[in-house]
């Protein structure tokens, strides 16, 4: 691996360029090398087979090459060689990494799996968007007392804390996210599940209030992970490497979060697939993480079409056959039909895929702890479904989530579906949970 110091001399010592420019040859050789590998999206074709994986990573590795990062405080281009970039991959792949988190009974080790493996991925659903105070405790609750899920793949997102408003960079972003931290740890406890793991921080974003949340009574490197993202597209600046060193020095598994836009830069699948795994490489090079995430979604917000989801695939399976790390992933709906039938069924054909991709962990699944136990039992029953069974599963899926949204199904807002004081679902949630599952049945998305 590269050490991280040595980042610093490249950030300080690359070519000097504008971001607009860095952009554009981007762009331009992203277009390039698609095209000279052949990284195809066909509509027919969900999940994506080997060779389109093997394009993938190498037209990605060709793309890093002669692209880099850009280093948005220093306005110059991180450079790599292509031999050092193969060399991690070939690392990686030698010697798949294994992440271990939590303890006690709420200890869980994530390993590598592959598309066609039988031992399901792992649920660690969390709560993720911007909570309220008054529910933040609830919210919390329906995860963590759902014994199916192994752990919280992200944790918090406070919008306020008795009206202070957490902004970034300040004492208050490091006030708000204390006391986030303090009152996950209760709800730990009080359900009996202290050694749970808490995922990504996520009110701190900045280094001071990132570290500051390390220490007694609050985050530990067991119970944590810490973002140390490329900003899209192949952006890093001095935040990133210091939140990675940091991450490296105190034993914290870094979260490497690879993240595309489809139809900016990036247009399409095959773009999107290759620009992730590009990502992927720039990240295990500087932060040296044992997992990864990948998502994407198109510039209106979306992630639920088909093309999206195979962009994961391909990306996924070329981690799989080509670098071994394992790869997290988000099972949701989109936010138009959030906590109705539409939006689990869309967070359960996501998770046909991904499981069929060679996921290892799924860390936001669902718009509760409730529906995430839908989208666990689904990961479970179709571990080793052959690909294009679970590719035409997924398809049934998302056709049947249209029907829902096509008949004027709203979301519903988490105080009209979960009781505050009880953590459990209220009717009307509770009517859309029973139809999923009636429709995740009657399609054989669940065993038996």
């Amino acid at each position: 691996m590269i050490p991280i110091i040595d980042f610093e001399r490249r950030s300080l010592g690359g070519p000097v360029m504008k971001a607009t420019k860095f952009d554009l040859g981007f762009s331009r050789k992203l277009r390039e090398v698609v095209e000279k590998y052949q990284v195809e999206y066909d509509p027919d074709v969900v999940i994506a087979d080997d060779a389109t994986a093997d394009a993938v990573f190498q037209a990605a590795v060709e793309l890093l090459a002669c692209v880099g990062l850009y280093q948005l405080d220093t306005q110059r281009v991180i450079e790599f060689g292509e031999a050092e970039l193969l060399e991690i991959a070939r690392e990686q792949r030698e010697n798949p990494p294994v992440a271990t988190f939590g303890s006690g009974d709420d200890q869980i080790t994530v390993e590598y799996r592959t598309s066609d493996e039988e031992r399901p991925p792992i649920l660690a659903a969390g709560p993720a968007g911007a909570i309220e105070q008054e529910w933040f405790h609830a919210y919390i609750r329906t995860f963590v007392e759902e014994p199916s899920n192994r752990a919280l793949g992200i944790a918090g997102g406070i919008t306020a804390v008795d009206g202070v408003v957490p902004k970034v960079g300040s004492v208050s972003e490091m006030h708000c996210a204390q006391w986030e931290c303090e009152q996950l740890l209760k709800i730990l406890d009080d359900a009996g599940r202290p050694g749970m793991h808490l995922g990504l921080l996520c009110t701190a974003s900045t280094p001071a209030a990132t570290m500051a949340c390390i220490g007694p009574g609050l985050r530990t490197p067991s119970n944590t992970q810490i973002g140390v993202h490329v900003i899209p597209e192949q952006k890093i600046d001095w935040s990133r490497l210091v939140l990675a060193k940091f991450c490296e020095d105190r034993g914290i598994t870094p979260w490497t979060s690879c993240m595309s836009v489809m139809g900016g830069l990036c247009r399409h699948g095959p773009d999107v697939a290759v620009a992730l795994v590009a990502n992927l490489l720039a990240q295990l090079a500087y932060a040296h993480g044992s997992m990864a995430s990948l998502f994407t979604n198109r510039l209106d917000g979306t992630w639920g079409d088909l093309e999206v989801k195979w962009a994961f695939s391909a990306a996924c399976r070329a981690s799989e056959r080509n670098i071994r790390v394992p790869i997290a992933g988000c099972a949701i709906g989109n936010a138009e039909a959030m906590r109705t039938e539409a939006s689990i069924l869309q967070g359960a054909a996501t998770a046909v895929i991904m499981t069929a991709s060679g996921f290892s962990y799924a860390w936001i699944a669902g718009g509760s702890g409730i529906d995430a136990r839908l989208i666990g039992e689904v990961m479970t029953a179709v571990a080793g479904m052959p690909r294009e069974q679970a590719g035409d599963l997924a398809r049934s899926l998302l056709a049947e989530a249209d029907r829902v949204i096509a008949a004027g199904k709203q979301p519903i807002e988490f105080l009209d579906a979960i009781d505050i004081k009880t953590a459990k679902a209220k009717p009307k949630f509770a009517a859309e949970c029973e139809n999923a599952l009636e429709t995740l049945a009657r399609l054989g998305a669940l065993s038996g």
